[in-house]
């Protein structure tokens, strides 16, 4: 897929109105705090991409509204995708129709790479649980409504197991057996079929962040779940550690406590490698999100890298520089340019 223009009104700091990149790869080039991951963060948000921390962050100082507007060619045609931003959170049209995250996810849409990205290593378990689950939501709308529902019966367990407690976190009583069965067995329905989803998601994705990480430095990555229950044991094990759960309060066990292991020749990669290392492993998750979306699609998305050059000695850069430049195209933002391709300088939101 190719973004052939970009529009956008009142999205932080950025001043320009139209942003058009050129085609292969485009640099976006300017000092700290300029607006480069601003515009990428834009740009990625217009195709259908994920939203972190709510709408509102997005929006100018003094304005009630953000508009983002992309025109693209995929192999069917051009397309025009517009996305409004307001408080309540953000709406979605493409040709001109109201139409949802869930049908942009039929377009290619955007993979954006950047220092955040440490978090897939270094960060809590939830931060890989999301990664596992927005991949998985680009490809599944079964997994979107596996999701959907056993957060729902969660939420209504959790209530249960809350009610059961007094002020101070004393258990009084245990909730009603009726309906702790009811949620129980939704979770388990619900819980299993996503466990088994994220495990062939997996068997998909370790190999290919395996050959990512040899191209950008020597070691071996291996990526496994961690699973506080197994699928066929979901049920037995809500049963089973009922009584701890009733004095915290909530569900111990299940998807939402599950885990990706990364690591790195055999070792935990958050504790033993370098924070070099963990950057180069970071990168290898998102370029196999990469091949893993181009070969669902049968069509590169757009590559988003931000801070290209950060924390990667030559040997990186130049394994992701190729990479980046054998696309159909791709957009980098940095202190400095790779010296091929088209330039853009961005200044205080302001772009040439």
């Amino acid at each position: 897929m190719r973004l052939l223009r970009f529009k956008q009104k009142n999205f932080r700091n950025l001043a320009t109105p139209v942003f058009v990149p050129g085609e292969g790869l485009t640099t976006i080039v300017g000092g700290n705090a300029q607006g480069k991951t601003n515009l990428l963060e834009a740009i990625e948000l217009v195709l259908g991409g994920e939203l972190r921390n709510g709408a509102l962050e997005r929006i100018a100082f003094g304005k009630s509204q953000a508009f983002l507007y992309a025109e693209v060619e995929t192999q069917f045609g051009q397309s025009r995708l517009e996305a409004r931003l307001t408080q309540e959170g953000r709406e979605h049209r493409l040709n001109e129709a109201p139409t949802t995250l869930r049908e942009l996810a039929q377009l290619p849409g955007a993979v954006r790479l950047g220092p955040d990205d440490l978090a897939l290593v270094l960060g809590p378990p939830d931060e890989r649980r999301r990664f596992l689950d927005v991949l998985l939501s680009r490809f599944s709308a079964r997994y979107r409504a596996m999701l959907s529902q056993y957060n729902r019966a969660l939420q209504q367990r959790n209530a249960l197991l809350k009610a059961g407690l007094r002020q101070g976190g004393e258990r009084v009583s245990r909730p009603p057996p009726s309906g702790l069965e009811i949620w129980n067995a939704e979770l388990a329905k619900y819980g299993s079929e996503i466990l088994g989803l994220r495990r062939r998601m997996l068997n998909r994705l370790a190999p290919l962040a395996r050959e990512a990480y040899r191209e950008l430095a020597p070691g071996e990555l291996q990526l496994e779940l961690s699973e506080t229950a197994a699928p066929e044991r979901l049920l037995e094990a809500l049963e089973h550690c009922l009584p701890e759960d009733l004095l915290r309060g909530s569900t111990s066990v299940g998807p939402h406590r599950d885990d990706l292991r990364v690591l790195l020749s055999g070792r935990e990669a958050a504790r033993f490698a370098s924070r070099g290392e963990c950057r180069s492993i970071a990168l290898a998750l998102r370029l196999a999100e990469h091949r893993l979306l181009w070969a669902h699609y049968d069509e590169a998305p757009l590559l988003l890298v931000d801070e290209w050059h950060a924390e990667l000695d030559t040997r990186r850069r130049e394994a992701l520089l190729a990479y980046a430049e054998s696309l159909p195209q791709a957009i980098l933002a940095g202190l400095e340019t790779p010296g091929v391709g088209k330039v853009v300088q961005i200044e205080a939101g302001v772009w040439r």
